[in-house]
């Protein structure tokens, strides 16, 4: 098969989501960082490859609660061994594409690669398993999720060196997921992920899970932040940052009769994710003083602070 035949025998595969189903061409999905860990769509080389991988992947996420956390779609995946074996016999790599379109899981770099045109700051990368390609879409190349989920060998994204040649203006040069704010006037260089520029009166941030990365286009008018609806927390502190509006799962019915419906209404209000609200809800039935309490979760890295701040909320 030359390379055009094997062009057209492609297609792709989207998962969960409002459309589910197979499609001759991938349609456009919200890209970026705080886009939803659902749905995802993933390129198949034949038409009976990406049937398989439908009838695999779309029943065991009817079967899941909605609105999951990228966390806990993550530990229902893993549990499934026809998960993990999907694309077993494959020898080549996959290349999950983040900040891009067609966005998803492509099968050849080149196509990873011409994806990523007309993006001033696209995310990808390229992991030897699709397991792998399916943990880096789903945590969205966010750092501290990979670093939790099972079994995953990749990185974090991947940032080309060279960015495509791209016309940026004010409104289709950033992608809406990336938050973007400003700073005070400076008025010396600085430099840059991809060289030095001279900045003038405003300078732009592109907030990255690795660091900032300045923009390359001083004079570039950038909108303020989208509004993020509510910030997902672990102990640790906030792991996400939803631009989205998503229905928060509250805890078992024996857990929230414990804590009452106004630490409920707190725990909710900061996103906790499930993991986290069953920890604190352990602390607060076994702790009898808010030192007993606050050590307890400190072991999980929340800070002592916020620790007797919250003994104090759920005891007034």
């Amino acid at each position: 098969m030359d390379a055009l035949a094997a062009m057209h025998s492609m297609c792709w595969v989207v998962i969960s989501g409002d459309s589910p189903g197979i499609y001759s061409t991938c349609p456009t999905l919200h890209c970026g960082y705080s886009s939803p860990p659902l749905p995802i769509a993933i390129q198949c080389l034949l038409s009976t490859e990406a049937k398989m991988v439908n009838d695999c992947l779309q029943p065991i996420l009817q079967q899941a609660p909605h609105n999951l956390h990228a966390s806990e779609l993550l530990t229902i995946l893993s549990q499934s061994d026809i998960v993990h074996n999907l694309f077993s016999g494959q020898t080549g790599n996959f290349f999950p594409v983040i900040i891009g379109q067609p966005m998803g899981i492509h099968h050849t770099k080149e196509l990873a690669l011409s994806s990523l045109k007309g993006f001033a700051y696209p995310c990808w990368q390229e992991v030897p398993t699709f397991w792998d390609a399916l943990v880096f879409m789903i945590a969205k190349g966010i750092e501290e999720l990979l670093l939790d989920a099972p079994n995953h060998k990749g990185g974090a994204c991947t940032v080309p060196t060279m960015l495509p040649e791209t016309s940026l203006t004010s409104e289709d040069s950033l992608s809406p997921a990336l938050p973007v704010t400003s700073t005070p006037t400076v008025n010396n260089p600085t430099s840059s992920a991809t060289g030095s520029y001279k900045v003038s009166e405003t300078r732009t941030k592109l907030r990255y899970h690795t660091g900032v990365i300045q923009s390359p286009t001083p004079t570039l008018v950038v909108a303020p932040s989208p509004i993020i609806y509510t910030h997902v927390c672990t102990l640790c502190g906030v792991i996400e940052s939803q631009f989205y509006v998503s229905n928060w799962v509250p805890p078992p019915k024996a857990a929230a009769d414990v804590l009452g419906i106004h630490r409920v209404k707190y725990l909710e209000a900061h996103s906790y994710v499930q993991s986290t609200v069953a920890d604190i809800v352990e602390a607060y039935c076994t702790s009898y003083t808010d030192q007993d309490f606050t050590l307890s979760l400190t072991q999980s890295s929340l800070p002592l602070a916020e620790g007797f701040f919250m003994w104090y909320l759920f005891n007034l």
